[in-house]
């Protein structure tokens, strides 16, 4: 680029020469006038480039440089809570990250400058960052510069807000938990919250997702610094259905009760005969906040037909029940056994179910025998007993002082010699050993029974009686009449109790020491086919998590064999729970394979 002077072109030649002569009379001391005529081609050189690259005053475009000198009015270091954060000095940009949870309306600030420097707002003020970034002005000598400061802090993780539709959860930060209620229509199973949490912050499960609140819910709220994180557990409440929870004659408990189906909307009071139907005084319960109409304690006439009930729960919904009275002749062909003086006081959830389920659903057949009360006069029109009990802490029938007496196994041991049809299960087959039907040789089978403790937990299995994976059960196994109807699994089983919260009641009848009689491997189709032989008998299925038929009983039919001239059902699952009620809780998803199960024993023994 040449060189842009502002200055008059003859004053700029003359000044050139000058200069030239200057410069080569020190350096010459004047001794060579001869090299100095020399020289004469480049002075007009010079002056010619001089010409050419001179530009009048006149013609000049000035330019006035007001580039301020930021060299003192910058700021050296910023300090949030004792820490320096990151200083663009090129963009005047500050940038710090708080940890989660900080709160950004009073944040201290430390910071440097050069001397004579001031700032505004001042080092060691508490600056509110809530609202975003603040600027700082550094002044030092008339020059002033902005900085932007962007404070922030890593989202603090904890739950702003949860709701399920219009229902609002109450959060309690302490504790950790929120309860919300729902109403009685809402299916809880799949409900599906909505929920805000802070800016940088994620959750689990995500908000707008269907969740069973059957149970507790567990969310997880993690902040995006990556460690920190809160947890609440939902607890979901429902409003209470306008249901009829007990329909009864009196309040002593073994007064006649009604059977209430909340799916039909009906109420059946069964009598024995010679009742009076007209003048019958319910004494009735409902569900939490709900009232009833007739009232309870009003004696009513049920000579005359069914009369409707009508309940209203909390939110105004109500339910109409038909409520019968009649008179039942029961043949008594399927009784039931156990220690407590009725169904209804029976203490132990799962007997009590079982007891309640065949008098529901077989009332004009059913009688309940306390045991006590056991006579073989008493079993003299009785085609089916079912012997099931389960207990905490002992493997005794319950109600009872003792359990089940001698005597009176004697008295089933008679009845089912005599063609009597059994079905043993839970604690009951502990009367196997009694009843000395399974028999070979000299040895009979000692049942231990299972686990008596407390209730269980947790469970990541499905209970059920399994089918073979390496070789197809046998025709008579495969179809036989107890399995029809019932709902398969993802393999060749049938699921009883779901992976869930349930008892543990583990025992059965394995065949590794059952009898050195046996001569077969155990776990093989010949060690099934020999037993079968041995005992004539039919093994089913066996338990889901055995791997062949062979291993031991799940479930079998034993065939009418010497002086035993009835046919008994086996069935040692400890999956079989009769109630959830006592399961923290938990539903059981194949309830229906149990109540189908029996009921395909039933009619299949009644037949015989």
């Amino acid at each position: 680029m040449p060189l842009v002077v502002c200055i008059n072109k003859e004053q700029a030649i003359k000044n050139h020469i000058n200069k030239l002569f200057v410069i080569k009379l020190k350096e010459n001391n004047m001794k060579n006038i001869s090299k100095m005529i020399k020289m004469i081609p480049l002075l007009f050189l010079g002056i010619a480039c001089v010409l050419f690259t001179t530009v009048s005053c006149e013609d000049n475009i000035k330019f006035n440089d007001n580039i301020p000198d930021y060299t003192y009015s910058i700021i050296r270091d910023f300090k949030v809570n004792g820490q320096s954060a990151n200083i663009s000095h090129t963009n005047a940009v500050i940038t710090f990250t708080l940890p989660a949870g900080t709160d950004l309306t009073a944040v201290p600030v430390e910071m440097s400058l050069p001397d004579g420097a001031t700032v505004e707002p001042a080092s060691g003020s508490v600056v509110d960052f809530s609202g975003g970034p603040v600027i700082f002005t550094i002044t030092n000598n008339g020059i002033s510069r902005e900085y932007t400061a962007n404070v922030a802090a890593y989202g603090d993780p904890k739950m702003l807000s949860f709701s399920i539709g219009t229902n609002v959860g109450v959060i309690d930060e302490d504790k950790g938990t929120i309860d919300v209620t729902v109403g009685s229509t809402e299916d809880i199973k799949k409900l599906v919250p909505s929920y805000i949490i802070p800016r940088g912050t994620t959750s689990t499960p995500q908000s707008g997702i269907a969740q069973d609140f059957t149970n507790p819910v567990k969310y997880t709220i993690v902040s995006n610094d990556g460690f920190t994180g809160k947890s609440y557990y939902v607890k979901v409440k429902q409003l209470p259905a306008p249901f009829v929870t007990s329909f009864k004659t009196g309040t002593d408990i073994c007064s006649v009760t009604g059977i209430v189906d909340n799916d039909a909307s009906t109420i059946i009071m069964d009598f024995p005969s010679g009742s009076n139907l007209s003048t019958i005084t319910p004494i009735i319960t409902v569900t939490e906040g709900s009232t009833i109409s007739p009232n309870t304690a009003v004696v009513q006439n049920f000579a005359n037909g069914p009369i409707n009930y009508t309940v209203t729960n909390v939110e105004g919904l109500t339910k109409t029940y038909a409520v019968t009275a009649r008179i039942i002749n029961s043949t008594k062909k399927i009784a039931f056994i156990s220690g407590a003086s009725c169904v209804e006081s029976i203490s132990e959830p799962d007997t009590k179910a079982a007891a309640l389920w065949l008098k529901q659903n077989y009332a004009e057949d059913f009688v309940y025998i306390q045991a006590s009360n056991l006579t073989a006069q008493s079993l003299a029109s009785t085609k089916v007993v079912l012997l099931y009990w389960d207990n905490v802490g002992t493997q005794n029938m319950p109600d009872t002082p003792s359990g089940i007496t001698s005597a009176q196994i004697n008295i089933i041991n008679d009845y089912y010699k005599a063609g009597g049809g059994l079905i043993v299960e839970g604690f009951g087959i502990n009367l196997l050993d009694e009843i000395g039907r399974i028999k070979i040789g000299s040895t009979v089978f000692v049942n231990n029974g299972g686990n008596t403790g407390v209730v269980g937990g947790q469970n990541l299995d499905a209970w059920g009686l399994r089918g073979t994976y390496s070789a197809p059960s046998p025709s008579a196994s495969a179809n036989h009449p107890l399995l029809v109807g019932l709902t398969k699994g993802t393999t060749d089983y049938y699921p009883m109790n779901n992976a869930k919260y349930k008892e543990d009641r583990n025992f059965g009848i394995d065949f590794g020491p059952y009898d050195s009689a046996f001569t077969k491997s155990q776990c093989s189709e010949d060690r099934a086919l020999e037993f079968e032989a041995a005992t004539n008998s039919v093994l089913i299925r066996w338990y889901e998590w055995l791997d062949a038929r062979g291993c031991g009983i799940g479930l079998a039919e034993f065939k009418p064999q010497g002086v035993y001239q009835g046919t008994m059902i086996v069935n040692t699952g400890g999956w079989l729970e009769w109630s959830m009620a006592d399961n923290n809780g938990a539903v059981n998803d194949f309830q229906s394979n149990i109540y189908r199960l029996h009921k395909n024993a039933i009619e299949y023994l009644l037949s015989k």
